[in-house]
C-alpha cells in the first residue's frame, strides 16, 4: 500500500509539472507569435528584403524628423518674432533689431519675385 501511494504521489506531481510546463509553452509560444519571430527569421533568410525593408524604413524615419523638425523651428521662430517686436521699444537691443530687420526687407526686395 505504500508503495501505490508513493507511485500515485509521483504520477500527481508529474502530472502537476507537465501542467505547469504546458502552461509555460503556451505563454511561450503566445509571446514569440506576438513578438512576430517567424517574420524577422524569413528577413534574415532573405537579407536583400531585409535590407530593402531597413532602407524603406530609414527614409520614412528621415522623413519624419525633419517635418517633425521643421514644424518646432517653425513654431520656436514664429514665438522668437513675437517677443523680438515687443523689444523694438528697447534702446540697445530695439536699434539692433530694427536694422536686423532693415537688412531682411533689403534681401527680401533684392529676390526677384518676392
Amino acid at each position: 500500500m505504500a508503495k501505490k501511494s508513493n507511485i500515485k504521489k509521483v504520477i500527481d506531481e508529474e502530472k502537476s509539472l507537465l501542467q505547469s510546463l504546458d502552461s509555460k509553452i503556451g505563454k511561450l509560444a503566445s509571446s514569440m507569435q506576438r513578438a512576430r519571430i517567424d517574420e524577422y527569421t524569413s528577413m534574415l533568410r532573405r537579407p536583400w528584403r531585409f535590407f530593402w525593408f531597413n532602407f524603406v524604413v530609414g527614409i520614412f524615419r528621415g522623413f519624419g524628423m525633419a517635418l517633425g523638425f521643421t514644424v518646432i523651428f517653425a513654431i520656436i521662430i514664429y514665438i522668437f518674432s513675437k517677443l523680438l517686436t515687443g523689444m523694438v521699444g528697447l534702446p540697445v537691443i530695439g536699434q539692433f533689431i530694427a536694422e536686423l530687420m532693415e537688412f531682411v526687407k533689403q534681401y527680401q526686395q533684392a529676390i526677384p519675385g518676392q
